[in-house]
């Protein structure tokens, strides 16, 4: 039969694309769980580390004169207290009633007057602040304080500048680093992990109910006896499950890629400009390619698995260890700073197209080297087509005999 494997192939998503249920849990949910999840935790995030408009209970010892214009904002509420008032001042911050105690030595306006220069034998002024690291607003304030003291201290007892900022609005000249570098530097430390993580998952929904399912429910006697042959049937569905798993893996991918604007909205200042504009036709074209033939490779591993297993319980205990190999392969994007060059490395599997997709995001992808990712799964994919082939020509596999 030509057309059996195209038969099967129909057959499966007919009944995937039938089942409202099934296709909303699996393709549209999961990108948006994904967005509203990175979302939520983007605003928190946000909202945690963002100090505009918080205002902060500060007690202070021996306020010295030329700092008190620094403290004059509305944000501070400065309270002055003596050294005996100094341990109640810390259980309130211990309980998240103040946010600092910072306490100058009597002499501090005398030390920084006559400053000169720090001698070998001289013990420079201690300025002790108390804080509470469990409290946000309490860190947040600290951090402040410590900033505001380093600048005085600055402009007392400057020597020299490291990369001073002259111009008018205080742009960085010394970082050579373009926002496109910066956006591809995060997206390539991120998103490899978030990718094949998400793609195995969907690989593993799909995958293990469609073939231990049938052999637990004894449905997949009734495709055997047909006079369709074995490979086609495999085939049939190894394309079907792949076009599933693929279909969840876009909309997990477009929930992170829309949602990571917001996530990663509190590191603008450190990161730059973070956005995917950058990416042109052909990169989204072999990421694409990559994820394809990831997926038809994870499909195809995953089927084999599902196959030995004779209930859908047994088959999700035998691709664990899959997906531990799989996770911890994709972490390794976050610690690398570029793609593999060497060719070899693009032979291994899942570690290839990690690789490949490292290149991808840090825009130095070598065709070449995606070609040969792209090569290498399609090979051990017909290989594992061929191994599955064996398998469902075995009685004993097929029906635990």
């Amino acid at each position: 039969m030509k057309n059996a494997a195209f038969v099967v192939f129909k057959k499966e998503l007919t009944r995937f694309f039938s089942d409202k249920r099934l296709l909303f849990t699996t393709v549209i949910l999961p990108g948006l769980i994904i967005f509203l999840m990175y979302t939520v935790m983007g605003e928190a995030m946000n909202t945690s580390f963002n100090t505009d408009d918080s205002t902060f209970d500060i007690a202070v010892v021996n306020m010295p004169d030329i700092l008190e214009n620094s403290f004059e904002s509305e944000r501070y509420n400065i309270t002055d207290i003596n050294t005996d008032d100094i341990n109640s001042i810390r259980d309130k911050i211990s309980n998240k009633d103040y946010q600092l105690c910072i306490v100058f030595p009597e002499d501090f306006n005398e030390s920084l007057l006559t400053y000169t220069t720090i001698e070998k034998d001289r013990t420079v002024p201690n300025v002790e602040i108390y804080y509470n690291s469990s409290d946000i607003q309490s860190s947040n304030a600290y951090s402040e304080a410590v900033s505001i003291l380093s600048s005085v201290e600055e402009t007392v007892s400057n020597v020299f500048d490291v990369n001073r900022l002259d111009s008018p609005d205080n742009e960085n000249i010394y970082d050579v680093a373009s926002d496109e570098e910066a956006s591809g530097l995060l997206f390539a430390m991120i998103l490899p992990m978030i990718l094949m993580v998400m793609m195995y998952s969907s690989c593993v929904s799909f995958s293990v109910e469609s073939i231990a399912g049938e052999k637990e429910r004894g449905t997949i006697a009734s495709l055997l006896i047909t006079p369709t042959p074995r490979n086609q049937i495999i085939i049939g569905k190894v394309l079907a499950l792949s076009v599933m798993a693929l279909l969840s893996g876009i909309s997990s991918f477009l929930g992170t890629i829309l949602s990571m604007p917001m996530l990663m909205g509190n590191m603008e200042d450190a990161v730059g400009g973070i956005s995917a504009e950058y990416y042109v036709f052909s990169d989204y074209l072999w990421l694409i390619l990559i994820i394809l033939t990831t997926i038809i490779l994870f499909v195809t591993l995953i089927s084999i698995l599902s196959t030995f297993a004779k209930t859908v319980k047994e088959a999700s205990s035998l691709v664990m260890p899959l997906m531990i190999v799989v996770m911890l392969v994709s972490f390794g994007s976050m610690y690398g700073t570029e793609a593999k060059s060497e060719l070899y490395w693009y032979a291994i599997p899942v570690y290839n197209a990690v690789q490949s997709m490292v290149g991808i995001f840090s825009f130095n992808a070598s065709p070449v080297n995606i070609g040969v990712t792209i090569l290498v799964n399609l090979l051990l994919s017909s290989v594992g087509l061929l191994v599955l082939t064996k398998m469902f020509n075995n009685e004993n596999i097929m029906f635990g005999k």
